[in-house]
């Protein structure tokens, strides 16, 4: 079949405006709401039972004790864990993709037993640690899927 100008024009014209929408939505930030309530729930369940010790309550982190000869400080957990909210944890992970903490997080944690957790666990855990940072929460959930998280950026 053999279009006429006007219709070719418009098709592209068509075709060119979904690509600009698509390529739109391929690229957002942790703001724009890419994870849900629910799924920030099951991450603050999953992070208190595997990760509070070393990060704390509110993902405030700890710097490490220093030691002091003869005498011994054990304790359960990581002796330095760093701050998963707040303005060291923005400083830090500020315009990197959310792919880079959630590769960081299944790779080295928790400490002595890395990727212990599913993909999704590990997805859920992202979704809290976003809510402690008070990033909005949106209407769907946060993947595990590399592609889907590279698209997204921590901060604006």
């Amino acid at each position: 079949m053999r279009l006429n100008g006007v219709m070719a024009a418009a098709m592209i014209v068509a075709a060119a405006a979904v690509n600009i929408e698509v390529g739109a939505a391929a690229q957002r930030s942790a703001y724009d709401g890419v994870y849900t309530v629910e799924q920030a729930k099951r991450g603050r369940g999953l992070y208190e039972k595997r990760c509070v010790l070393c990060h704390l309550d509110r993902g405030q982190g700890h710097e490490a004790v220093p030691e002091i000869v003869g005498q011994s400080l054990e304790r359960e957990g990581d002796a330095e864990a760093p701050a998963i909210a707040g303005d060291a944890f923005q400083i830090k992970w500020n315009s990197r993709r959310a792919w880079d903490l959630f590769s960081t997080m299944t790779n080295t944690m928790p400490v002595g037993s890395p990727r212990s957790l599913s993909p999704q666990e590990y997805a859920d855990v992202l979704a809290y640690i976003f809510e402690l940072n008070t990033l909005s929460a949106g209407a769907h959930e946060l993947t595990p899927e590399r592609a889907a998280l590279e698209s997204i950026t921590i901060g604006r």
